[in-house]
C-alpha cells in the first residue's frame, strides 16, 4: 500500500492546538481513558495517530511513558518541540503508519487512538497490529465519532476521511474477531459544531475499551 498523503495534517500542525474545541475534546477523552482503563504509573502507552500529542500529554503524568506515533512529519515536529520545551524524558515520538509499515516489536500496556480511526482506510489491519503490540492484559482505547452522515468534516478535509464515524456494536464485534475481549463503550464527549449547511449539529464521541487476553 502506498504511503497516504499527509499534506493536510502537515500544513495544519502549527495551528492545530489553537482551536479551544480540540483542547476540550482532548481533556474529555483523557478523563474517560483514566476512568475506564485505569492505567497505572508503571504503564507504557502508545498514542497512535497522536497528532500534536494532546491526549498522550494529558495522560503522561499518570503513566510511566508515552510514545506518540503518527504518519504526519508536521504533527510529530510540533510534538517534539513540546517534549523538548517541557524536558519530558518519558515521552518520545515515532513516525509510523500501520497500514503500510511493519508492526514494531515494542509492546505496550495501553494503546490509545483518538479521532484517528476514521482517517484509516484499512482499520482491520490497524486493529490487528494494535492487538499484536499490546502486552497480555493490555488495554486498547479507541475514541472516535458515532456514525454520521458525512457532514462532520469540511470539504477540504474530505479526501483524508475514509469512514463517517463508526457503529459502536459493529466496531466491538470487529475487535472480538481480532481477538480482543470485554469491549465496552461510553460517550466521552459530544461535539456541537456548525456544518457547511449553516446548521449546528451534535456529534457524539465514544470511547471503546477492550483487552488483549492470552500470551
Amino acid at each position: 500500500m502506498n504511503q497516504p498523503d499527509t499534506g493536510h495534517f502537515d500544513q495544519a500542525a502549527a495551528t492545530w492546538d489553537d482551536k479551544p474545541a480540540r483542547i476540550v475534546l482532548m481533556k474529555k477523552v483523557g478523563e474517560a481513558i483514566l476512568r475506564e482503563a485505569q492505567p497505572t504509573n508503571n504503564a507504557d502507552v502508545l498514542d497512535y495517530g497522536c497528532g500534536t500529542g494532546l491526549v498522550g500529554l494529558y495522560l503522561l503524568p499518570f503513566v510511566r511513558s508515552v510514545v506518540g506515533a503518527d504518519n504526519s512529519p508536521g504533527m510529530l515536529e510540533v510534538l517534539r518541540k513540546k517534549i523538548e520545551d517541557g524536558a519530558l524524558h518519558n515521552m518520545q515520538t515515532m513516525q509510523l503508519d500501520l497500514q503500510c509499515d511493519p508492526v514494531p516489536e515494542d509492546r505496550y500496556h495501553l494503546i490509545l487512538s483518538s479521532m484517528a480511526l476514521h482517517h484509516i482506510a484499512d482499520t482491520t489491519r490497524t486493529l490487528t497490529a494494535f492487538f499484536q503490540m499490546l502486552h497480555p492484559q493490555g488495554v486498547l482505547c479507541l475514541a472516535d465519532l458515532d456514525t454520521e452522515p458525512g457532514v462532520f468534516h469540511p470539504s477540504d478535509v474530505a479526501p483524508s476521511v475514509y469512514h463517517h464515524g463508526f457503529d459502536r456494536a459493529d466496531l466491538k464485534a470487529r475487535l472480538a474477531q481480532v481477538g480482543f475481549s470485554g469491549a465496552k463503550d461510553v460517550t466521552a464527549h459530544t461535539i456541537r459544531k456548525p456544518i457547511e449547511s449553516g446548521d449546528e449539529r451534535d456529534f457524539p464521541v465514544f470511547l471503546i475499551t477492550a483487552m488483549r487476553n492470552g500470551s
